[in-house]
């Protein structure tokens, strides 16, 4: 009896927890999103051969210029040279093994497809007047994961290839970095892109807390556009990796304090805690790096729990990261 009584107890505390996380998970099913990745890597490099030009750039006449003026530096698509020096691109023996490399590794977009598609289903309910951007797949040179311009987004799939690509070691490319250089983070970065640009950093001070609170904001906006991805997801981290910060959060948050550094405006100091790295400088080397914003996510996840008149679109606004750190009274 008492067997059965502490298994319909389990059970019920299930429930409860379920409905609870139900909650908190919008219902966005009514809403209309038809997002397709737009091929633009394949295209470009069967231009080698078709050489038709005008042709490829009467079909991305929007995205044509962003990948050409930020991302491999050729200028104005207007230019009448412009075929030339993109000819020499498209040539470079190693920008081919690439191209054939992103081929195999991505033959289709089809997961992430979804998996944006249903991002921005939330990125319309929590802020309906916004448009949903059209995205592109680029060959960058390894240049930037992503870019993000007014209604586009260009994803650089040769920073995806997986932590053991043979062109990462030529790069020299350090372990910790080439760990989340894999295609699951493909949809992930893109939101995380997403949300850095299009809420900039703006604080009535710039010093460290408020640069921690920025950062976790941005993580919490991740997860609210993706309710699937865990914590560990949004900070890039391993489950062992956010152990250690649950583990840890007194030590870390009692060492920041300690330092006086919460309110540091150097630069060197704040990119300690907010930067990628192998580990946290000044913290055990068993440490993950970005701890820093770790914590400012913890500060806002509580702030939004204690202020629950707060909606996603208020929190993205709100520039006073004093104010958020006061009214979360965050205390580890």
């Amino acid at each position: 009896m008492q067997h059965l009584q502490r298994i319909s107890t389990l059970l019920m505390c299930m429930i409860i927890l379920f409905s609870c996380n139900s909650k908190k998970t919008p219902n966005v099913s009514h809403i209309s999103v038809d997002l397709k990745i737009k091929r633009f890597d394949k295209d470009l490099f069967v231009l080698k051969e078709t050489q038709d030009f005008a042709q490829f750039k009467n079909e991305y006449s929007d995205f044509l210029p962003l990948f050409s003026y930020k991302v491999i530096g050729l200028g104005n698509p207007d230019d009448p040279n412009y075929m030339d020096y993109l000819n020499k691109f498209l040539e470079d023996s190693t920008m081919n093994e690439v191209a054939q490399k992103v081929a195999e590794v991505f033959p289709d977009l089809s997961k992430d497809e979804k998996e944006l598609e249903q991002a921005f289903k939330y990125l319309k309910y929590y802020f309906p007047d916004r448009n949903v951007p059209e995205v592109y797949t680029q060959i960058s040179g390894f240049n930037q994961s992503v870019v993000v311009a007014e209604d586009l987004i260009g994803i650089s799939l040769d920073k995806y290839l997986g932590e053991d690509c043979e062109f990462y070691s030529l790069l020299a490319t350090p372990m910790y970095a080439r760990k989340n250089m894999i295609p699951k983070r493909v949809s992930q970065d893109v939101i995380l892109a997403y949300g850095l640009t299009e809420f900039p950093f703006t604080p009535k001070t710039d010093d460290l807390i408020s640069n921690m609170i920025y950062q976790g904001k941005i993580r919490y906006f991740l997860m609210q556009l993706m309710p699937e991805k865990s914590e560990a997801d949004a900070m890039k981290y391993t489950q062992e990796q956010l152990d250690w910060c649950k583990e840890s959060e007194d030590l870390i948050w009692g060492y920041i304090i300690e330092q006086k550094h919460l309110f540091n405006t150097e630069y060197r100091t704040i990119i300690k805690y907010i930067n990628d790295g192998p580990f946290t400088p000044g913290m055990p080397q068993e440490s993950p790096s970005k701890t820093g914003i770790w914590v400012g996510l913890q500060i806002v996840k509580e702030f939004m729990e204690k202020n629950k008149e707060y909606t996603l679109s208020d929190l993205m606004k709100e520039n006073d990261y004093g104010m958020i750190l006061r009214n979360s009274s965050y205390q580890p």
